[in-house]
Parts: structure tokens; sequence; C-alpha cells
């Protein structure tokens, strides 16, 4: 898009700017002064000639103005547009005289191609000449070889006869020298089958004696390895029965010292409660499974399981002995005492 596109734009915002001004200066000048209002009873208005006058040569001189630059816009369009055809019809000559060049340069390419193709012809012509020549030398060379070679083949017929009944006569002596060396190779292998078997023999019988032995020591190292687990099981329950007794009991006795149960508590009232461990010995929660039948009694079960909170010694034990023995604990709360 070049300037030409935004003259005419221009020359419409000038003209409408100029006639807003135009209606704008009667009124600039005719405005009243607040400080000096004319009286209500007067109604004479003051108009100043020369300033008027002043005004409309003004605006005589805007219009002029206006309709000049307007001819000096149309000219320079004009000018641009003679411009943008002057280019163009250069364009056309320059366009003009690359196709008359590309022609010429396809004509002498058309009679470069031909006359290539004229001496291309020429020298297969030249070549075909020099290779008939060659195959007609080749021929009478073949010949001569071919009779050289029937007088060879004669020759080498008669020697190969000769070879043949010296081989035959070698090949009858290897044969009764082969027939001798497989009669005794035959004794051989037999009599080293013989001693391969023996041998064979005297070692299944000592590798089952030595199968038995191992299998026997494996037996009693079974009954060892069995005596020994089971000792080792037996010691475990005995250590897991007397930690299970002192932990019992040390339990029981924290719990007992903080047990506060109701007055009205009687023989035979008994209730079951669930506490769950951490593995630092810290309570994690009281549940109660079976109840008394009086909400009092299984309240001050649980809050003397509360009021422990923590049993410092559940921390020692063995984690395993702690995941199958303490950390879920089933008491039974009874007037008369605790049960494991």
């Amino acid at each position: 898009m070049g300037i030409a596109s935004y003259i005419i734009p221009i020359l419409f915002a000038l003209i409408l700017h100029g006639g807003l001004l135009l209606l704008l200066i009667p009124h600039w000048f005719q405005q009243e002064d607040p400080y000096h209002r004319t009286p209500r009873h007067i109604q004479a208005q003051m108009i100043d000639l020369k300033a008027l006058s002043n005004q409309e040569n003004l605006q005589k001189k805007f219009q002029e103005d206006q309709l000049k630059k307007a001819e000096q816009e149309k000219k320079r369009e004009k000018i641009e547009q003679e411009r943008q055809e002057e280019l163009k019809q250069q364009q056309r000559e320059l366009e003009q005289k690359r196709q008359q060049k590309l022609e010429q340069q396809a004509e002498k390419l058309q009679k470069e191609k031909k006359q290539k193709a004229v001496a291309e012809q020429q020298r297969k012509e030249t070549q075909a000449k020099k290779l008939a020549k060659l195959k007609e030398q080749k021929a009478n060379e073949l010949a001569r070889k071919i009779a050289a070679e029937k007088e060879q083949k004669k020759e080498l017929k008669k020697k190969e006869d000769k070879k043949k009944l010296e081989a035959k006569k070698r090949a009858d002596a290897k044969k009764k020298l082969d027939a001798e060396k497989k009669r005794k190779a035959a004794e051989a292998k037999k009599k080293a089958s013989a001693e391969k078997k023996r041998k064979v023999d005297k070692l299944k019988r000592e590798d089952a004696k030595r199968k038995a032995q191992e299998e026997k020591k494996q037996q009693e190292a079974e009954r060892l390895a069995a005596e020994n687990t089971a000792k080792r099981k037996a010691a475990a329950a005995e250590r897991a029965n007397k930690m299970r007794a002192e932990i019992s009991g040390y339990i029981q006795a924290l719990i007992e010292r903080n047990w506060r149960y109701p007055s009205n508590t009687r023989n035979g009232m008994k209730a079951k409660v669930l506490i769950r461990l951490f593995p630092s010995g810290e309570v994690d929660s009281v549940e109660v499974l079976q109840s008394s039948g009086d909400a009092a009694f299984d309240k001050s079960a649980e809050k003397a399981v509360l009021r422990v909170g923590n049993f410092p010694r559940v921390r020692e034990v063995d984690p395993l002995f702690f995941d199958r023995e303490l950390r879920r604990v089933i008491i039974e709360f009874r007037p008369e005492g605790l049960r494991w």
C-alpha cells in the first residue's frame, strides 16, 4: 500500500475539521461575559464588523489553501501513476528481451545437441569397425588355440591311462594292507572294550559305596540339625513364656494400681478390654470387647488403662515378640483381680 492510498482520507479529514472550525468561530466571538450580562430590558447586540470581516477572510484563505493542497495531491497522484506506468513498460520490455535471449540460447543448445549427436554417431561407427576387426582376430587366435588344446588332450590321455594303471596296482596293495589293519584294530578294540567294561564296573561299585556313605552322613547331619532346631525352638518358647509372664504381670500390676472400680461393684462382674499398644509402649486405643452389664464398671476399666498411658518395658522386648503377643492385649477385669 503506497502513500497515494492515504491522500483521499487525509483530504476528507482536513475538510471536516475545517468545516467544524468555521462553525465554531462565530460561537467563540459571540459568547457573553458572565460578569457583564446585558440587562433583560435591553435587547441590543454589539457586532464587531472588523472582526467579522477578518473571520470571513480567514475562512476564504483556509478554503483556498485546502483547494491548493487538494490540487497538489492530485498532481502528485497523477505523477505517481505515470511513474508506475513507466516502470511497468520497462518491466515488459525487460521481459521481452529476456524471452528473446532464452529463445536464442535454446536455439544454440539445439544446434550443439545436433552436432554432438553427429559426432557420437561417427564415433560409434568407428568403434564398430574396430570391434569387428578385433572379433576376426580373436576368432583366428581361438581356432589356433583349439587345435593346440586337442594335441595336448591326446598327450594327457596317454599319461592318464598310464597313471590309472599304476594307481590300480597301488590300490590293490593298499586294500590288502587296510584289511590287515582292520583285523588288528578289531582285535585291539575287543580287548579295549573288555578292559573298559571291567573299569566301568569297578567305578560303579566304588560310586555306589561312596553314595551310601554320603547318604549316611547327610542323614546324620539332618538328624543333628533337627535336634538343634528342636532345642532352639524349645529354648525360644521357654524364653517367650518367661517374657510373656513377666510382661503380663508387669502390665497387670500397673493397671491394677490405677483401677478405681465403682462402689456398687459386686462379685461375678467381669469385662473384657482390648488394649492396642505402640512399639514404644504407649497406649494406642482401648476398646470394651465384652461388657459387664454395668456402664460405670466398663468405664472404670477403660480409665484404668488410660491412666497408665505408657508401659516403658514394652519398648525393650523383641519386635517379633511384640507383634505376636503385645500389639493387641486382651485383659479381663474382675473385682477380685485382673486376668490376662
